[in-house]
């Protein structure tokens, strides 16, 4: 059985590497690179002991523990690639209104002094307790609000707009890097159900996360050099064409020919590939739109909180344009547990603002956007997945992050065995 698999991400390499030991496996990548969102960077910078030397920065995918990433840590595990302890402090920084925090600490918390004696930010933290305890009644099947948004959610249930503003808001944009419009039109349910499965509806007691040791191209080279599929790089597919017997891919190099198709790249762009795409896979497909990100990796600390005590691995930076973009800047030397004192900076959305000198490298993403629409297409895949050879696998099948993409590409390769026998 031959079996080809389009795109080179955590979905890909998973699916690739599941099916690896019952098929022959070629893994089509348009970059010359594998990873997809596990992108590694490597840049100079101080050493503690004097002189320079080179360190490796992830500017995609960063942060995973072992309770919430099951299959990514399955994958961790079997391929022995080690992983280090991570920081996940949150601060926000408001330079409309001069509000600083970092979530992290008592001292954080107060960074600004004057917040010990301010009503509204007091109001703030008893509304971030307050959600925390509530919110996850949504949950419930019984809820009334099963379909409401978020911003209505937080209107109708008398929440500040300090906590709107300057708490939820914020977290929420840095997770999914969206903007606050977007994150507003959630659904109210989904944000706290993702919430709630990663432990973040409470204040206390909150999972341990880890980063991959040498950044994560790490796992990718184990992965790509031990689980035995083909690969082919810098190989995009200009369509591909199936019927009930067969399916082709069109390449530079040719018309090739596999008995099945694992799609592992975003929905838009399987849509593009395929000849004749089906009804429901356009309607499936096409329902999940894409926003543009660009990332900035740099050491400017103008782009975190002004004052030092306030920094945390998570600043987002509320602003004018925050409604328009998410604007956050990642501190690695926390993130990733960075040995050295230059400050790395991983910034999206914000690089007119970063003094170009101190610019490393910068870098362009497309994240799902989380609407209905997207939520009723995933609840339509079994419409579409296996049918015409072809299956589907994206972290856009759940909640954008890593795991999401790992389970997915497990799951379509699942299927396909079992779909041709061969499980």
């Amino acid at each position: 059985m031959k079996v080809a698999v389009i795109g080179g991400g955590i979905s890909g390499l998973t699916a690739a590497e599941r099916l690896a030991s019952e098929a022959d496996v070629t893994l089509f990548e348009h970059a010359n690179k594998l990873g997809g969102h596990a992108d590694t960077q490597y840049i100079e910078v101080e050493a503690k002991a004097g002189g320079k030397k080179k360190i490796a920065v992830d500017t995609g995918f960063i942060v995973f523990n072992p309770e919430n990433y099951p299959t990514f840590y399955g994958l961790l595990q079997k391929y022995q690639v080690p992983y280090k302890d991570s920081d996940m402090s949150f601060a926000v920084s408001n330079k409309l209104t001069g509000l600083e925090y970092n979530a992290g600490t008592l001292n954080g918390l107060f960074s600004q002094r004057k917040n010990i004696v301010s009503p509204k930010f007091y109001r703030m933290l008893r509304d971030i307790f307050r959600f925390y305890r509530e919110a996850g009644e949504l949950l419930e099947p019984s809820s009334e609000q099963g379909d409401i948004t978020l911003g209505d959610y937080l209107r109708k249930n008398g929440y500040s707009q300090q906590f709107i503003d300057e708490h939820i808001l914020p977290m929420s944009c840095a997770l999914w890097s969206g903007d606050s419009q977007v994150i507003l039109d959630f659904p109210a349910r989904y944000l706290v159900a993702f919430m709630n499965n990663h432990q973040m509806m409470q204040a206390f007691n909150r999972p341990i996360w880890k980063t991959i040791q040498g950044g994560s191209k790490a796992y990718v080279e184990a992965i790509a050099s031990n689980a035995g599929f083909q690969v082919k790089l810098g190989c995009p597919i200009s369509k591909v064409i199936r019927n009930h017997e067969k399916v082709w891919l069109h390449t530079a190099e040719g018309k090739q020919e596999f008995d099945y198709v694992i799609f592992a790249c975003h929905s838009d762009q399987a849509l593009k590939m395929i000849e004749g795409a089906s009804e429901a896979e356009h309607q499936i497909l096409g329902a999940i739109r894409y926003q543009e990100n660009q990332i900035t990796l740099h050491s400017d600390t103008s782009l975190l909180p002004s004052k030092k005590r306030a920094w945390a691995s998570w600043n987002v930076i509320i602003d004018e344009k925050t409604r328009q973009e998410c604007t956050v800047s990642y501190y690695m030397n926390l993130l990733q547990s960075l040995d050295t004192p230059t400050p790395v900076i991983v910034s999206l959305n914000m690089s007119e603002r970063v003094n170009p000198e101190l610019v490393w490298k910068e870098v362009t993403y497309h994240h799902p956007v989380y609407t209905q629409a997207t939520i009723d297409a995933q609840q339509n895949k079994h419409q579409i997945q296996g049918k015409h050879r072809s299956y589907y696998c994206g972290a856009y099948w759940g909640w954008g992050f890593h795991e999401d993409g790992a389970r997915s590409g497990l799951e379509a390769a699942e299927q396909l065995l079992k779909d041709s026998g061969y499980a």
